[in-house]
């Protein structure tokens, strides 16, 4: 009885773990749900989304991977730019988007979120001075292994989930600018 019981067991595992990775997928999502919109601030150049009304996103992929402080200073060259901020669900699945149009393969990119000291302790807050409301981690996530990660990555593990890194590492990034009064 116990090898039936056993073999159960890894059948459920394995089947959970289809199911995620099905769920996770975002060719499907992208296509229907988040379809490509280019950003109406068209001096921004190509490869830059709508995401709401007032803000663009780009995903950086076939430029030079940076570490999160250099991305973050390259995001700041574009007018009211910076490492983007994911304040829920609908913007999550929209930078997911925008990393999967940049490359269908998954890539682990820069997001801007990072451990900010205020007072005596550390908070993740975002690049663009707002504290973290939103979080998508991935299992087991964050846990500042060898005390040295105090940044994010997204597509950890799989599509969309966050994961703590050390800040000096190069990945590529995505980017955000703010429209509003374009």
């Amino acid at each position: 009885m116990r090898p039936v019981v056993v073999t159960a067991i890894l059948l459920l595992v394995v089947l959970m773990f289809m199911s995620d990775s099905a769920a996770g997928d975002p060719a499907e999502m992208c296509k229907t749900k988040y379809p490509a919109t280019p950003c109406r601030n068209k001096n921004l150049g190509e490869g830059w989304f709508q995401m709401g009304n007032n803000r663009c996103v780009k995903a950086f992929f076939n430029n030079p991977n940076l570490s999160f402080f250099a991305a973050e200073v390259t995001c700041r060259k574009f007018p009211k730019g910076h490492l983007v901020s994911i304040e829920n669900r609908e913007e999550m699945n929209q930078i997911q988007c925008a990393t999967y149009r940049a490359t269908p393969g998954k890539v682990l990119y820069w997001i801007g979120a990072y451990l900010k000291l205020v007072g005596r302790t550390r908070k993740w807050a975002w690049t663009d001075g707002n504290f973290i409301a939103y979080t998508k981690w991935a299992r087991g996530q964050p846990d500042n292994f060898l005390f040295r990660e105090g940044c994010i990555e997204m597509n950890y593990w799989d599509w969309g989930l966050w994961n703590d890194a050390n800040c000096n590492l190069k990945r590529p990034y995505v980017c955000l600018v703010n429209v509003k009064d374009d």
